[in-house]
């Protein structure tokens, strides 16, 4: 494991990533970062859920375990990625099980002193100008991944330097890992958006979320909104960030895993209630998506702390 935990401090502040609110600027302010987390580490009183006016991103990278956040026990695959804002009780540590995780722990300081504990949806829609709608967990691909996990180990590479540029390296290097957040974690919001479009857009979402254990035919979906499917894959995946088909089997994994938590039902009728004839294609795409069969993951919620 490598890790970076803050000291006293160290001059001015890079002038990189600045946040504006309420006429004040707010520079970043690396508090710890850890990468290959594979152990419980740092103060006792952590190892539950607790709160603090600080932001977290973490990517889990190894192995299958689970978070804790609001109170709720949360699956973590390789690929997954959190983000914990101030105010919002989480637990990264006593549900671990043998998965490993990076991190970079950080707050928005005023030269003051006054610390921002805006949701970390507000502090990216400060930053790029745009109102965004943030997803705080995600499952990102795995060239994604990889990605982001190399910048977390280059800001513990500067932060750990005694360089005079580290910290304006360390600040470049998290507005490169906002940029990623804004790509695969952000949508603009409908009012950002051309109305007219929106509502056709608006629609086709309402039509698959109602339907979604249903056979929905392109065809249907175009027809209804008289558009081509190249405008319709286009647009749609532009504002919600999925094709419209894999919005549909995200529907029916995410009931599929509210099913096996909180009934009895068995497999097989779990698969037909979403939408799988064949049970066996079901088993391989839910385990494809989350890393364990249904019967194993059932068994994973009934452990819950």
């Amino acid at each position: 494991m490598y890790r970076y935990i803050r000291s006293l401090n160290e001059g001015d502040s890079p002038q990189v990533l600045v946040v504006q609110h309420d006429h004040e600027t707010y520079f970043p302010v690396f508090h710890h970062t850890a990468v290959d987390q594979d152990r419980p580490v740092g103060k006792k009183d952590t190892f539950c859920e607790h709160v603090h006016d600080l932001y977290h991103a973490v990517l889990y990278t190894h192995a299958t375990g689970f978070y804790s956040r609001c109170g709720r026990k949360q699956i973590a695959l390789p690929g997954t990625f959190v983000i914990v804002s101030p105010g919002e009780p989480h637990d990264f540590v006593t549900a671990r099980g043998n998965s490993v995780y990076s991190e970079i722990t950080f707050s928005f300081e005023s030269p003051r002193k006054r610390s921002l504990t805006l949701p970390f949806e507000k502090i990216l829609t400060h930053y790029t100008g745009a109102d965004l709608q943030f997803i705080p967990e995600v499952l990102l691909s795995g060239d994604v991944a990889d990605e982001l996990l190399i910048l977390m180990i280059q800001v513990t590479d500067y932060l750990k330097s005694r360089a005079k540029l580290s910290s304006y390296y360390a600040n470049r290097t998290l507005a490169r890992i906002f940029e990623i957040l804004v790509a695969h974690c952000c949508v603009e919001t409908p009012a950002a958006q051309h109305a007219v479009l929106d509502d056709r857009i608006a629609r086709v979402r309402q039509y698959i979320e109602e339907h979604f254990s249903e056979p929905i035919g392109i065809d249907d979906l175009t027809s209804m909104i008289h558009m081509s499917t190249r405008q319709l894959f286009r647009m749609f995946t532009r504002t919600f960030r999925i094709s419209p088909l894999a919005y549909q089997q995200n529907l029916r994994l995410e009931t599929a895993r509210t099913l096996l938590r909180s009934t009895p039902l068995r497999c097989n009728e779990i698969a037909r209630r979403v939408g799988y004839a064949n049970v066996y294609y079901f088993h391989r795409l839910f385990k494809k998506k989350t890393g364990l069969t249904p019967r194993r993951y059932r068994l994973s919620m009934m452990h819950e702390v």
